[in-house]
């Protein structure tokens, strides 16, 4: 992992990014709330709820991949998160394995029983609730815990998929958030090379968090592909158990199949085979995302584009995004870190 500090330059760059990420979110905010609230009666009455979910939620996994540490710069969230520690009043408290392992868990269980409910609750005002509820759970995170440990590398729900797509970076980025490492957690996703959701084994919950969502999650993301939204929120939370059945039954299905595999091979050869899983869940969600954006599917894309009868353009689209994530993920030889280690704070003595 290697050490280097940003110039006063680049970090001027980076805030004025952090600045209109952190902009840029408040207007996605204000756009799916004008989805419920009308106070915007000339935009279509979805035009928010759609630019977030195929702008921003369809190109995360790509950046998170490609290039992790450009995201945990200017995340929103994880900004707001680190408030506490700019100002100079966050507690800073210090967790051990166990309590890391404890927050990884959480946030792996938090992914899994969240992101099914964007088919029962689909209205733009839904999700700005459930933001701002997880902007302030990140705001009083950063605050209680040092660095990064309490949101960005600990209950933050992004931060398992963060981790099993991004083991192989393109580039390393400067860390503009600590300028001094204060060694918050360990292993420190960001600086360390190759990481992975099985880098931590140093405690029994974080090896089970580990294993329920490398193994798990290839399946739980084309469960949740196959599952309609309900055209109402209460016809939604009446049909629970068809909402959560196919993710947790594709969820149960790869996680078997990870189990055989990691009895099969010797534990050299996991983090090859966590490499697999992580690719497959990729190549599953653009498997998906890509044709319907591009309006290869039955219904018109996000530019009101109906391509649907290019079906063969539909395959072709799939085959090479899943060979690329296949190549990218599990077989291109790189040693990187989603960013620079900055050196170590100095131990004040008395």
């Amino acid at each position: 992992m290697e050490t280097k500090e940003i110039s006063k330059k680049g970090l001027r760059i980076w805030r004025a990014l952090q600045v209109l990420l952190f902009i840029l979110g408040i207007g996605f905010l204000t756009l799916m709330l004008n989805d419920s609230l009308r106070f915007i009666p000339s935009l279509p009455e979805s035009f928010g709820r759609d630019a977030f979910w195929n702008v921003l939620i369809f190109a995360a996994p790509l950046l998170f991949a490609v290039a992790p540490g450009v995201w945990r710069n200017i995340c929103p969230m994880g900004t707001t998160s680190l408030f506490a520690r700019y100002l100079g009043i966050s507690k800073a408290k210090q967790q051990d394995q166990k309590q890391q392992g404890i927050f990884y868990l959480i946030s792996v269980i938090l992914l899994y029983v969240l992101v099914p409910l964007r088919h029962v609750e689909t209205s733009g005002l839904s999700v700005v609730i459930a933001l701002v509820g997880v902007g302030v759970l990140a705001l009083i995170l950063g605050y209680l815990y040092q660095g990064k440990s309490g949101w960005c590398s600990g209950l933050c729900p992004v931060f398992p998929v963060e981790k099993l797509y991004g083991s192989k970076p393109l580039v390393t980025v400067p860390n503009t958030h600590c300028s001094t490492c204060v060694n918050c957690i360990s292993p420190c996703a960001d600086s360390t090379d190759n990481i992975t959701p099985s880098s931590n084994q140093e405690s029994a919950i974080s090896r089970f968090a580990s294993f329920i969502f490398v193994g798990g999650f290839p399946g739980f993301v084309w469960g949740w592909f196959n599952v309609a939204d309900f055209p109402t929120r209460m016809e939604g939370w009446a049909n629970l158990d068809e909402v959560y059945g196919l993710p947790m039954l594709g969820f149960s299905i790869t996680l078997f199949a990870y189990w055989i595999l990691r009895r099969l091979f010797e534990e050299k050869d996991y983090t090859k085979v966590a490499l697999v899983f992580a690719a497959a869940a990729i190549s599953c969600y653009y498997w998906y995302r890509i044709p319907s954006i591009l309006g290869l599917t039955d219904a018109s894309g996000v530019f009101g584009l109906d391509l649907s009868e290019f079906t063969s353009l539909k395959l072709i689209l799939r085959i090479i995004s899943t060979l690329f994530f296949f190549w990218w993920i599990v077989l291109r030889n790189t040693i990187k870190s989603w960013e620079y280690r900055p050196k170590f704070e100095e131990l004040k003595t008395a």
